[in-house]
């Protein structure tokens, strides 16, 4: 018997509040990865994206790099420091790295506690997981940025 998918979809955060779906893409369990974000707010608007090329790395670490460029595209952001973030990633195991004080493995150390400084420094920002299914937008840029001319950043109207 076939496993049914439970679909879910965006929901957009409340109003005043931006969300950054996040995402990876592993091929084996070290491969090729890549990563994809979307900032959007509460009408949905997009106001940033970005696809980019990792490497050769494991689906935690490339995961780990997705919120570490998105804590810091955040923090380099004046429009965006003190504003209510929520960005959201599909990997229970590094949101919960993030969030509960570990630090994974000593390869994610300095990622990790560069990404719990710009959470700081954004004031009130937070990281959640929600499954990837919520994730499809992030999840596109991340299958096709290479079809697209390989890495990409692209700030929206803020």
């Amino acid at each position: 018997m076939a496993k049914k998918r439970c679909l879910e979809t965006w929901t957009p955060p409340t109003l005043d509040v931006l969300k950054f779906n996040i995402d990876e893409s592993a091929k084996g369990s070290l491969g090729p990865t890549r990563m994809g974000g979307v900032l959007r707010n509460s009408r949905g608007r997009v106001l940033c994206l970005f696809s980019e090329d990792l490497g050769i790395l494991d689906s935690n670490s490339a995961e780990v790099r997705a919120i570490h460029r998105v804590a810091g595209i955040c923090a380099s952001n004046p429009y965006l420091i003190g504003r209510e973030i929520v960005i959201v990633s599909d990997s229970k195991t590094t949101v919960s790295w993030v969030n509960d004080g570990g630090f994974g493995n000593i390869n994610h150390f300095n990622l990790i506690y560069d990404i719990r400084g710009n959470l700081n420094k954004l004031g009130n920002t937070m990281v959640i997981h929600n499954s990837r299914t919520t994730n499809s937008f992030a999840n596109w840029l991340t299958r096709n940025g290479s079809n697209m001319g390989g890495d990409f950043f692209v700030w929206g109207d803020c």
